[in-house]
């Protein structure tokens, strides 16, 4: 094909993408249209928010109308790209860090005060004291809320002192102990008047937990009588059981290694023990993945399937299991018992609270176009849109709507009222078990709000693995998971005084570097045009010949040198800045302290020192590598081997 032919083609093919790019209905900065980038809900109930939002749109349109200075709001959601937003924000902080963030965010609530504290979110104290006037009752106000809700978006810096609210409390979970009545009647656990009767304290719930599990002849788990995890209760919940804490008063120290948590720790072991271990238990819970995989996760609960007798859950299991899949099912709900020691008798149970909340960014471009959003989502009558979309979308396919607990106690009591208490096809087992968690909701404990929240969890959580499965006692592995959150609340509360790092001096010394790799190998290529005087007729006579018979040395091959410099292009730019680039900044920030929304910091060889001599997981990490590295090739050879010998033939 000659070049005017292809520089057409090309030409034509050009134009065309160019007239197919699409573009955006929204121009940039178009007069009285403000934009905002919402983070927020996945699943099936993110097309009736959208549809809170787009009356949202259409009130700001009207509302500009009658009053030009008035923006029309128009809303871009996105997708956080994560199966555990809370857990793994990494889109989220680098959209902050980078100045693009969304402007109003679904945030789980005991993780704001965490990234709060590194300057994540707005305070949003000014905006609340707008409302302090707001009569409605679905208004943005301390005493609309639950007061657990509500407190666990108030952060305090426990250095300055210094107190701002970092989100609006919006959905709420909380706890109780859910039974299958005719599991417990069949094993005699009854009442005088023959109905069956929940565990009262632990020393109940463990001896009903073993007598209530059954095991086939080869030892594996068939039926479930109560396991500490299976649900979601964790160590807070059996902890604050037993009067325990997880920090101090102060929030400077961490107390999660304190009496009453490891004997909590030390019972939920027991009780794993008495039903054959842990290992079992977490096995028989597998088999709720093993059926047909078309099913709903919902069809597969194993309580649903009266294969388990007791467990402690959250509101969620309602609306998601219960609702839909429980209705042939004889369940109760009641409170989780107390240890017998903490006085059982003046306290039937104990529950703990958490949920979401409406949060914004502290880059947000529109934040006060994200308050108005954050206020409409928070009124009845967004909850309102939302709760009917739901209710006909789940009555098409012959499901019953249960709504989920709202923070707002207006709302909540409105949703229980509306959806469940006046509706007939709601059975007195779902509706009483609703209204007793919503009893709950005011009295019930939260997750610390503290800078290391997420770390706390995760270490929890770590420790009683640990100590389940015995690679640890009960104390020794919550004084490792002290220690680990302590040293990180360390960090925060005493935070390195290093120089900043002045990153444009080490782009000149990288820009340096390439510059003079490029001319050493310019010179490298090009040396035997530099010849010493000894051999310069001797290379001169070389070259003659070379010219003549072709070669590294010929007129034509420094003739392709430049082109093949600029064929390899791509691939030496790309390695510069997505390779050598990167390899510097981890070498430098190695160095330093660096949590992506503040400024690194030079901390010298502390992070190296940490590594060495505190990274519970270092030393592992180094092992499995150097099993890797003599087991991979061994195998192998010792594969081969097996295979040559397989090869021979025996005479």
């Amino acid at each position: 094909m000659s070049a005017w032919k292809f520089l057409l083609i090309a030409l034509a093919v050009i134009t065309l993408l160019w007239f197919l790019n699409p573009e955006r209905t929204i121009k940039r900065n178009e007069p009285g249209i403000v934009e905002i980038v919402y983070l927020g809900e996945s699943g099936p109930e993110a097309a009736s928010v959208e549809e809170a939002m787009r009356e949202f749109e259409t009130q700001s349109q009207v509302a500009h109308e009658r009053d030009p200075a008035h923006p029309i709001y128009k809303i871009i959601k996105g997708q956080t790209a994560s199966r555990d937003p809370t857990a793994d924000p990494t889109r989220f902080l680098v959209s902050l860090a980078g100045g693009m963030p969304p402007d109003l965010i679904l945030f789980d609530r005991y993780a704001v005060s965490e990234w709060a504290a590194r300057g994540a979110f707005t305070k949003l104290d000014e905006f609340v004291t707008r409302e302090s006037t707001n009569p409605a009752p679905d208004a943005i106000r301390p005493e609309n809320f639950y007061k657990s809700c509500w407190d666990e978006v108030i952060y305090e810096n426990p250095t300055t002192h210094e107190r701002g609210i970092y989100g609006i409390p919006e959905r709420v979970d909380d706890r109780a102990l859910f039974y299958n009545r005719d599991l417990l009647k069949r094993a005699g656990f009854v009442d005088a008047s023959g109905q069956a009767q929940p565990p009262r304290t632990w020393e109940e719930l463990e001896l009903m937990a073993v007598k209530l599990t059954e095991h086939d002849a080869r030892g594996r788990v068939t039926q479930l009588g109560f396991a500490p995890n299976f649900g979601n209760a964790w160590l807070y919940l059996y902890a604050w059981m037993n009067g325990g804490q997880f920090m101090s008063d102060d929030r400077r120290r961490c107390t999660l290694n304190s009496p009453p948590a490891v004997q909590a720790l030390e019972w939920m072991t027991r009780v794993y023990d008495s039903l054959g271990g842990a290992q079992k238990e977490f096995a028989f819970e597998g088999t709720a993945q093993s059926g047909q995989r078309s099913a709903p996760p919902g069809e597969l609960d194993l309580f649903v399937q009266g294969k388990v007798a007791m467990k402690i859950d959250g509101y969620w299991t309602f609306p998601e299991v219960l609702a839909q899949y429980g209705q042939n099912l004889n369940y109760a709900v009641t409170l989780p018992p107390l240890p017998a020691s903490t006085g059982a008798k003046e306290k039937s149970g104990y529950s703990w609270v958490s949920g979401w909340c409406y949060a914004i960014p502290s880059t947000a471009r529109q934040k006060e176009g994200a308050w108005e959003l954050l206020k409409y989502m928070c009124s009845q009558h967004a909850r309102e849109i939302i709760g009917e979309n739901e209710r006909l979308r789940l009555q098409s396919i012959g499901r019953i709507y249960v709504p989920t607990q709202n923070a707002n106690r207006h709302l909540n009591q409105w949703a229980f009222q509306k959806y469940i208490a006046s509706d007939p096809a709601i059975p007195p087992k779902l509706r009483d078990g609703v209204k007793l968690l919503n009893d709950l909701i005011d009295t019930s404990p939260f997750r610390p709000v503290t800078s290391v929240g997420q770390l706390l969890f995760n270490e929890q959580k770590r420790a009683t693995e640990n100590a389940i499965f015995h690679k640890m006692t009960a104390q020794e592995a919550l004084n490792q998971s002290t220690q680990v959150v302590q040293s990180a609340l360390d960090r925060v509360l005493s935070p390195p005084r290093g120089v900043i790092v002045p990153w444009k001096y080490f782009l000149a010394v990288y820009f340096l570097l390439i510059t003079a790799a490029a001319i050493g190998i310019y010179l490298w290529e090009t040396r035997t045009r530099f010849p010493t005087r000894a051999r310069k007729k001797e290379i001169e006579q070389e070259h003659a010949y070379e010219q003549e018979a072709g070669g590294t040395r010929s007129r034509y091959f420094r003739s392709q040198w430049a082109g093949g410099w600029l064929c390899a292009s791509p691939w030496i730019i790309g390695f510069i800045l997505f390779t050598g680039g990167p390899i510097l900044f981890a070498i430098v920030v190695s160095f330093c302290d660096y949590d992506i929304l503040n400024p690194a910091r030079f901390v010298g060889l502390a992070n190296y020192r940490w590594m060495f001599t505190r990274d519970p997981l270092f030393w592992k990490a180094i092992g499995n590598t150097v099993f890797m590295i003599i087991g991979i090739p061994l195998g192998m050879g010792l594969s081969l081997a097996i295979a040559l010998l397989l090869n021979l033939e025996v005479r």
